[in-house]
């Protein structure tokens, strides 16, 4: 009897006089607000059918291949952490995380949680009762911020743990932040290994009164590696176990560079 009545819903929801009120909605919306694919910008959608597919194409579940995971060296410390990646920074995976930085297109969370919240379950080693491993986003400068009005990587970590995609030992804290000198920095993209380790002196870790606590660094992408480099020895520093880091994207390798 359900699978009937679920046959019955779908009919009336696939019909033409159903389809023909939904696209009427969506036109008068479109109207007063008008809207594109954050993707290809085809009219009247957030996102539209084909791009989603493409996307959920790019992205991967865990086991991620071998091209979406790097070594993260910490040089103060003589180790490295393995950071692993949901997709390859290109084509409409690229421009989809650019919308989502920089063009408020907020509902893109959505898309992107699920990727990043298995990434997180899978890294994360069990843990005994009442222990957890936290999830600390990198933070975006405060130029970025005050220009966006929103960190990227919190709002998918929000989503996530909003929907119930993180595990019981999962727990998001925030506990890096830019010191006020980096208000004015530039922004990451196109600048140079160097340029980025300099510019990420300005990092620092607020809360260090737990002594071992294990984490997990979360960012959106991962281009020199400079970046989660400097997190990952700024928590050190302050007493933090880091244990690995996650990314939405990993930006493609130069030609002969196999990581």
């Amino acid at each position: 009897m359900a699978s009937q009545w679920d046959r019955i819903v779908d009919d009336l929801a696939l019909s033409t006089p159903a389809r023909t009120a939904e696209r009427a909605v969506t036109e008068t919306l479109n109207l007063l607000l008008p809207t594109s694919c954050a993707v290809c910008e085809t009219a009247d959608q957030r996102l539209c059918r084909q791009c989603r597919s493409t996307l959920n194409r790019l992205l991967h579940y865990p086991p991620v291949p071998r091209q979406l995971r790097m070594v993260v060296e910490l040089p103060a410390y003589q180790r490295g952490i393995l950071a692993c990646a949901a997709g390859m920074y290109a084509n409409e995976l690229a421009r989809a995380i650019l919308a989502f930085k920089n063009h408020q297109r907020l509902f893109l969370a959505e898309l992107f949680a699920p990727y990043l919240a298995a990434l997180a379950n899978t890294l994360c080693p069990p843990q005994p009762a009442g222990r957890s491993i936290w999830l600390v986003p990198v933070p975006s400068s405060h130029k970025a911020q005050a220009t966006r009005g929103y960190w990227p990587v919190q709002q998918i970590l929000r989503y996530a743990s909003g929907h119930g995609m993180l595990g019981p030992s999962l727990e998001c804290r925030p506990i890096l932040k830019y010191r006020l000198a980096n208000s004015f920095a530039a922004a990451q993209k196109g600048r140079s290994g160097r340029q980025r380790r300099e510019a990420n002196t300005a990092l620092f870790a607020f809360d260090a009164l737990h002594e071992g606590q294990q984490i997990l660094l979360v960012d959106d992408v991962l281009t020199t590696g400079a970046t989660l480099s400097a997190a990952a020895q700024i928590c050190t520093a302050a007493g933090y176990r880091v244990i690995g880091a996650l990314v939405v994207a990993l930006t493609p390798a130069p030609q002969g560079d196999a990581r």
